[in-house]
């Protein structure tokens, strides 16, 4: 059995708005979340951007703590939020009514690692067991020891009885992409009728955001303030991290139909590699990232020539940046056809949300499909020579998008993409 698959439901919580409506008007209208940033209580941290959330308005439209004693991670929340939306959005107030329904999700690492236990212990304690069940109430209860990675697929599905399958994709930055993609999969099998798909991250505490910045990569450069994201061009120097969390409901199209669903869009294809290069580092010929292109092309039956548009991963980083630019111009190489391609980055407005990443941009990626409107790439004042497509700099573009790539590829050499195109019965 394989079936079409269509996206019924999106939901978003990021640095540019609340609700996936207002990060949609926000990315066509070159917002950017970008803004200074410190880790609380550390004045002297390097890295000094970022994209948070903005938590007063959060608190304002989603509530307080429901349960201060069993806190939630930010992620968590981030993503409960993203994922009513999405339900709302596609009609589905009563889940049972539709069917078999899942759930798959990207995250990251915990906000606390279990570094917490020597705290518990104490320092001048022994490390044993006996001394740590003593001192078992100092452990946070939003640390990694409690809010493992699958909490986030699994409050999901408990908080809107979803008892399809629930799971959790920890494949970096490529996480979320990996989640929907799978969770496409699922949908054509016939395992399910649905799923919630997405993913939602946070790294914005210092724990995380010391281990990014050993890895050299966000940006500690205070050249251009909140214009610092600057995918592409010569003057990038560093990822600029973000937090928050993308939900989409994808459908069978039989099911969506049913419903009388209203369609945003068909997620055609997906595909995944792996770099097998190093860990910080991408394939210097962009071997990984094309082969994803390539298979997701072939996954949705949809040849390069028909693509108009390629939502890029364009992290800013001095290294991705002109091997993704590589790897397009071999996919699209066909009567040069990459010189046709619309390429944007929404990182240089979201920020990067890590493990999340991927979904607020095939959100994007799917509204540029139904809408005709490829985001800009904010900050592009000096183009790198080795990066020469067209990347849509600083404004919006109208235009007539039929198929779209979006890419999101990870430490470690993992890549993945996924294809949208407009939905037609």
């Amino acid at each position: 059995m394989s079936r079409r698959v269509v996206v019924t439901g999106l939901g978003a919580v990021c640095g540019l708005g609340l609700d996936w409506q207002t990060m949609w008007e926000g990315l066509t209208a070159g917002r950017s979340a970008i803004r200074a940033w410190r880790p609380p209580g550390v004045d002297d941290f390097p890295v000094r951007y970022a994209a948070p959330v903005d938590d007063a308005e959060f608190a304002a439209r989603y509530g307080a703590e429901a349960d201060p004693a069993r806190p939630l991670e930010r992620r968590a929340r981030f993503g409960l939020a993203a994922a009513a939306q999405a339900l709302a959005d596609a009609g589905i107030d009563a889940p049972g009514t539709v069917g078999r329904i899942g759930t798959a999700v990207g995250s990251g690492v915990p906000e606390r690692d279990p570094y917490e236990l020597l705290h518990a212990i104490g320092e001048d304690g022994a490390p044993s067991w006996q001394t740590l069940f003593a001192r078992r109430d100092r452990l946070d209860r939003a640390s990694g020891l409690f809010c493992t990675n699958d909490a986030l697929a699994a409050g999901i599905a408990a908080r809107h009885r979803l008892r399809g399958p629930a799971l959790n994709f920890s494949t970096a930055c490529a996480g979320a992409t990996h989640a929907i993609g799978h969770g496409m999969r699922m949908i054509r099998r016939g395992e399910v009728d649905a799923m919630v798909v997405g993913g939602a991250d946070s790294v914005l505490n210092l724990p995380t955001m010391t281990g990014l910045h050993l890895l050299g990569a966000p940006s500690t450069s205070e050249l251009f303030g909140d214009r610092l994201c600057r995918a592409f061009d010569r003057d990038r120097s560093g990822l600029v991290a973000a937090e928050g969390a993308a939900m989409l409901v994808l459908e069978s199209e039989e099911s969506a139909r049913r419903r009388g669903a209203a369609i945003h869009a068909e997620l055609a294809g997906f595909g995944s590699s792996l770099d097998a290069h190093q860990v910080t580092a991408p394939h210097p010929e962009g071997h990984g990232a094309a082969l994803a292109m390539s298979r997701a092309l072939a996954d949705g039956g949809v040849v390069p020539e028909a693509v108009d548009s390629v939502n890029a991963h364009g992290t800013s980083t001095p290294l991705n940046d002109p091997i993704e630019t590589r790897a397009i111009k071999d996919v699209f190489a066909a009567g040069e056809h990459y010189r046709k391609l619309a390429v944007t980055a929404n990182k240089t407005m979201l920020g990067h949300l890590i493990a999340a990443a991927g979904a607020p941009e095939l959100i994007a990626t799917v509204l540029s499909v139904r809408d005709g409107i490829v985001p800009p790439t904010l900050n592009l004042e000096n183009p790198d020579p080795a990066c020469d497509l067209d990347y849509v700099p600083e404004k919006a573009r109208y235009q007539e998008v039929s198929a779209a790539v979006s890419n999101s590829f990870g430490f470690g050499g993992l890549n993945a993409s996924l294809v949208v195109r407009g939905y037609e019965h």
